[in-house]
């Protein structure tokens, strides 16, 4: 049997495919891609959490079968030509394209795991844009540990008509909201890898509308001959109502960028592993220093306006700088409680998202 591919679109294909497979596979199999021929090409990879299914039409053939990703994706992207020339010939397969030839052994597609795609349950779209911008502004506050299963992702909650999407890692948090079409009532949790690599195809698409199907704990994104599928990460995502302060002693309004380039200048003397930078907040003056017993002192002065009581509080520079560029507007609002309870940032005019953030022991 014999069938042709553009090399282009098909190494676009594997290559989220790819990111798919499991790194330490539970079975051999999994360490593959699953092509089956039938009314098309589709495409399958899976590590049994997290799966790609994605779909070239107008293929001919009548075969399924598996062969190792890592291979195919880097056969592929070396070819020479656009055009890719497969033939089966029993276990083995075998791909031309110009002056360059191989054969490299496939496995029976009937050992490959049936993943099956939300087809019922609860379904719902979300434009491109505003999915991505939910999942973009908050993922970088997830734990990073995987062992961390409850904070290790994205938490997504509907109701009546308002979607948000939360991330906490233990010393911060990244909550940000907006209206959505449907008036349903539905929450989730992500894994954090699910959320990069749907936000990695998602910046290389324009496709206006993405469909959300969810079902059986598993949940469904659909959009250009593209099915990524997910299963419900089984922790509870915390309480992070809790951590939000519901009053505040000391407000002040900030040029982001004069912020921004403020704590990064200040940070430099800061040591990895003891980042600490101190804000001493006083009528309309905010100086920022740190200190090192190694490497000396920096101090910034920065104007502000300022509502409430002076302050003096201490946070990891780290932390402030990735709020920041997680924020568009020009002037934003940080507002305290006292020098060991949360800051939090948002924005003057209250745009739908806003960053939490514990502060350290002076």
């Amino acid at each position: 049997m014999e069938f042709i591919l553009n090399r282009e679109i098909l190494s676009s294909h594997l290559d989220s495919l790819s990111r798919a497979v499991a790194s330490r596979p539970i079975r051999p199999i999994l360490n593959g891609v699953h092509f089956d021929l039938k009314d098309g090409l589709t495409l399958t990879a899976t590590d049994m959490e997290f799966t790609v299914r994605s779909e070239i039409p107008e293929v001919k053939g009548d075969k399924s079968f598996v062969v190792d990703a890592k291979t195919i994706n880097e056969i592929i992207k070396s070819l020479p030509d656009k055009e890719v020339k497969f033939s089966i010939d029993g276990q083995k397969l075998e791909i031309l394209s110009g002056k360059s030839k191989f054969q490299i052994f496939i496995q029976d597609g009937a050992e490959f795991p049936d993943v099956k795609i939300p087809s019922d349950g609860i379904q719902f779209s979300m434009k491109r844009t505003q999915l991505y911008s939910m999942l973009e502004r908050v993922a970088f506050s997830a734990a990073t540990d995987e062992n961390m299963k409850n904070l290790n992702g994205v938490y997504m909650e509907i109701e009546d008509g308002i979607s948000r999407a939360v991330a906490v890692d233990g010393f911060r948090m990244a909550l940000v909201e907006g209206k959505i079409d449907e008036k349903i009532n539905i929450n989730f949790l992500l894994s954090l890898r699910a959320v990069k690599e749907l936000l990695r195809v998602l910046s290389l698409t324009n496709v206006e509308d993405v469909n959300l199907k969810f079902e059986n704990r598993q949940i469904s994104f659909e959009f250009d001959n593209m099915i990524f599928i997910c299963k419900i990460v089984d922790a509870e995502f915390p309480n992070y109502k809790r951590v939000i302060p519901d009053e505040f002693k000391t407000k002040i309004v900030v040029d982001r960028n004069e912020l921004k380039s403020a704590v990064r200048r200040v940070s430099i003397i800061t040591r990895s592993g003891s980042e600490t930078i101190k804000f001493n907040i006083e009528k309309d003056k905010m100086k920022i220093s740190s200190k090192s017993a190694d490497l000396g002192e920096a101090e910034e002065i920065v104007d502000i306006q300022m509502e409430g009581e002076p302050i003096m509080i201490a946070f990891n520079p780290n932390f402030i700088l990735d709020a920041l560029n997680h924020t568009d507007e020009d002037k934003i609002q940080l507002s305290f409680v006292d020098s060991n309870k949360p800051l939090m940032i948002d924005t003057v005019d209250l745009k739908g998202y806003f960053f939490i953030i514990m502060p350290v022991r002076l």
